[in-house]
């Protein structure tokens, strides 16, 4: 089946929307009203579900402890400041001086609990704290590194956060204020939950621990790490620093009383999103009906009109033909892109009246170069873009032999190519309408293949002449993977003996090596870009 070489193909091509180009306000409608549906399906199932408000409960939990725990410690980097001015003021041998200026410096900041000094002769002195008062006895104590460590108090709700640090002359000892417990944790039961420090083999309790036991544990304080772990595992286990881990044991009614009182919330989340889902989904609506009756309006005034770009024999730089790029302008004269409205058009259903509407049009164009140029009839064809809806129908055969007969123009001015953004759904019917179209000496092309659907299965089943290289692989031809590709295609077209044009092509390289490859029907920006009729033109060189 080879193609005709001269020969005009306009190809009114209702072009798929550019890859790089912005998604549409109607696409971008319905990505938000998916994303808005989820987020309501997740916030109802935190309403109804326990397990998704443990989920959300752990993970505000750790949200919440790293927050605290980033403050505690930036609490010893600003006692670390402080020591860098303090070390200048002391004499380094615990007399009355020193003394003073421990208890000055422990007194007027509240991050500090008790601050003592070592000199280099071994003597210690401090703030006159009673240190027996603070520590547990025996000592426990957890080094998460070289300067900070962790010490259980007397009372052993809290623990004491310790920084060591060698300063000018002697090594000072800082006792960190203990921090209150995290928000979550604040308002909830004595005994409701458990936090431990472990570290260095040892256990260290804190927060409620004097009174977890009757509601978490049914065992005593000193429990070992084995039994903890045997007894309930922790709502959150995390590294803190390089040597401990912190764990939280949390009962089931604080997980209940953090559910009730996100509820509230949560049931306005609720009726705010659906409010907007209601709103995005009336816009959607909208704009989608709008835009049909804008389309109609359209078709009735004529504003769907063709733009012409150029396709090239490359070996003797003369144009063979059009393909031609549907366009929408509008009274103002603005020219709307087709992947604002050809999709819209394709749900609808109004894509088979604008490509009847567009072959009237191309049948126009024809008679107005046959006169432009004297020559009657052109031995060009045109080659019409059609959708596989309008491929399956017998009404494209009528629509062609009535406009043969009002232009009298001959079948040869004229072929098919057929678009792949959606597959063909009878291919029996859509076999019968090209051959009843090869009857009628009008040919059948395959438009971007390796890019769509149907592809070799659409080639064998309804003898197409011709086929078009997607501009995908045009653009990756000086490639090594690039060029296999193409000369694939072209030994494949050879051997079911049919022509064709690549698409996309924009520099001299792209041209010179399709041309090398075998393809020598060519078009792109480098042969021109698509224009209206008045300016099309008819040599390559003009």
């Amino acid at each position: 089946m080879p193609i005709i070489l001269l020969n005009y193909s306009i190809a009114i091509h209702l072009d798929k929307p550019p890859v790089n180009m912005k998604k549409k306000s109607t696409y971008m409608l319905s990505s938000l009203i998916i994303i808005v549906l989820c987020m309501i399906i997740g916030f109802a199932a935190l309403l109804i579900s326990n397990n998704a408000n443990k989920v959300l409960f752990k993970y505000h939990f750790k949200y919440a402890e790293n927050q605290r725990i980033e403050q505690y410690f930036e609490r010893v980097r600003a006692t670390s400041i402080l020591l860098d001015n303090l070390q200048y003021e002391l004499n380094y041998t615990c007399d009355n001086q020193d003394i003073d200026t421990l208890e000055h410096a422990s007194y007027f900041n509240a991050e500090i609990r008790r601050l003592s000094l070592r000199t280099p002769n071994g003597i210690t002195c401090g703030d006159m704290v009673d240190t027996l008062n603070i520590y547990a006895k025996p000592k426990q104590e957890i080094y998460l590194n070289q300067q900070i460590s962790l010490i259980a108090n007397t009372s052993k709700d809290r623990t004491i956060i310790q920084y060591h640090r060698q300063i000018l002359k002697g090594f000072i000892t800082v006792d960190i204020t203990p921090q209150d417990p995290i928000s979550l944790l604040k308002n909830e039961c004595d005994g409701c939950w458990l936090q431990t420090v472990e570290g260095n083999g040892i256990i260290l309790y804190t927060g409620n621990a004097n009174r977890a036991e009757s509601k978490i544990f049914n065992s005593p304080l000193q429990l070992n790490k084995d039994l903890t772990d045997q007894v309930v595992k922790p709502i959150l286990s995390m590294p803190l620093l390089d040597n401990a881990w912190i764990k939280y044991y949390v009962a089931d009614n604080v997980i209940q009383h953090y559910r009730e009182s996100i509820r509230p919330y949560l049931i306005i989340l609720l009726c705010s999103l659906t409010l907007i889902l209601l709103v995005l989904m009336h816009r959607r609506f909208h704009n989608g009906k709008m835009l049909t009756f804008l389309l109609i309006k359209a078709l009735k005034q004529n504003r769907l009109i063709p733009f012409y770009q150029p396709i090239v024999n490359a070996e003797t730089n003369h144009i063979c033909g059009y393909e031609v790029l549907m366009r929408w302008e509008t009274k103002k004269g603005k020219i709307i892109p087709p992947d604002v409205f050809i999709p819209e058009a394709e749900l609808n259903g109004l894509i088979v009246p604008m490509t009847v509407q567009l072959i009237e049009t191309v049948a126009k164009d024809i008679k107005r170069l046959e006169v432009q140029h004297s020559i009657a009839p052109l031995p060009h064809y045109f080659s019409i873009n059609v959708s596989p809806d309008l491929i399956q129908s017998t009404a494209l055969i009528n629509v062609i032999k009535m406009t043969l007969n009002k232009f009298k123009l001959q079948p040869h001015n004229f072929s098919f190519e057929l678009t792949e953004r959606t597959p063909i759904s009878d291919f029996d019917k859509a076999k019968n309408v090209c051959d009843s179209l090869n009857e009628l000496g009008i040919q059948v092309k395959l438009d971007d293949v390796g890019n769509g659907y149907c592809d070799f299965l659409a080639l064998q089943k309804l003898q197409a002449s011709t086929i078009k290289i997607d501009k995908i692989f045009v653009k990756n031809i000086c490639d090594h993977n690039g060029m296999v590709i193409i000369e694939s295609i072209v030994a494949f077209a050879d051997k079911a003996e049919v022509e064709v044009i690549a698409e996309g092509i924009e520099n001299r390289e792209q041209a010179s090596a399709l041309l090398r490859a075998g393809v020598k029907y060519q078009q792109g920006y480098y042969y021109g870009k698509p224009a209206p009729f008045d300016k099309i033109k008819f040599n390559l060189f003009e």
